[in-house]
């Protein structure tokens, strides 16, 4: 950045200092005094302007608000995508696990059910529950920041959602805040699907242990499309906190550290955050 700065400083300040013998060569030598007067006034307005055209140029090629704004929306728009490819994989994960714990419930006679693969069912239902509404609320965020990442066309509301204060705009915390969002949903998302995944191999183990000739291929193949999408989802989120901590970069700030998620087994997640307002 110090190059174009300093190339921009030397150009005006060039033109500013040539236009001073333009201005002596066209003074009439029959009227030394009153060209001389004009001359400095012209010179002296020609340097101001130059001045000015500098700290434009300066401005535009700084830390300062106008440089801050085109970055911090790519970044945010960036976050945004992401976080929309991470709910969106999630929601096929969930829908995968869904299938597969319908498969391998419906595989266990009532007869043959134990205290065990009871506990294992709840277990995984409870997971995939929470991951459909963990993916629900990230998709959201990520719709949210979506707007907030144009502003100028969307405006303040989001699916009948306040997303920011003003009318035609949002402030630098609200973008940070709403990338924030959009980010830890998404992680959490991710987690609670890993989760439910993990779940629903635990019950197709415990159903295995009592009847070891059940059928589970149909409950392996649902599986095997929810880890992929999971995986798939799990990258799309560790890629929209990335976005989002070079958004607050962006807009001169750490914001709040988000870990990138590790692992295939999962967590039950936090809450977390979704809007601003």
């Amino acid at each position: 950045m110090s190059k174009p700065k300093f190339s921009a400083l030397f150009l005006a300040t060039t033109f500013a200092l040539a236009q001073l013998p333009i201005h002596a060569q066209s003074t009439n030598p029959g009227a030394a005094a009153a060209s001389s007067a004009a001359t400095g006034a012209i010179s002296g307005g020609v340097v101001l302007a130059a001045v000015a055209g500098v700290a434009v140029v300066a401005a535009l090629n700084s830390g300062s608000s106008g440089a801050v704004v085109a970055p911090a929306n790519t970044t945010s728009a960036a976050a945004a995508s992401s976080s929309s490819t991470a709910s969106v994989q999630a929601a096929a994960a969930n829908s995968a696990v869904n299938s597969a714990i319908d498969v391998l419930e419906n595989l266990v006679p009532s007869g043959s059910t134990t205290p065990t693969i009871t506990a294992a069912i709840e277990a995984a239902k409870t997971a995939a529950a929470d991951a459909t509404v963990a993916q629900a609320t990230a998709a959201a965020a990520a719709s949210d920041l979506t707007a907030a990442s144009n502003v100028t066309i969307v405006g303040v509301l989001n699916a009948g959602r306040t997303i920011c204060a003003a009318a035609n705009s949002c402030t630098k915390a609200e973008l940070l805040s709403l990338s924030f969002n959009a980010a830890n949903t998404a992680k959490i998302a991710v987690e609670k699907t890993l989760y439910a995944v993990a779940k629903a191999n635990v019950l197709k183990t415990e159903i295995l242990k009592v009847l070891p000739n059940a059928n589970v291929s149909a409950a392996d193949a649902s599986l095997s499309t929810a880890s992929t999408a999971a995986a798939t989802a799990q990258t799309a989120a560790n890629a929209a906190i990335t976005s989002y901590t070079a958004t607050a970069a962006a807009l001169g700030t750490t914001g709040t550290v988000i870990s990138a998620s590790t692992g295939t087994t999962g967590t039950t997640g936090t809450t977390g955050t979704t809007r601003t307002n």
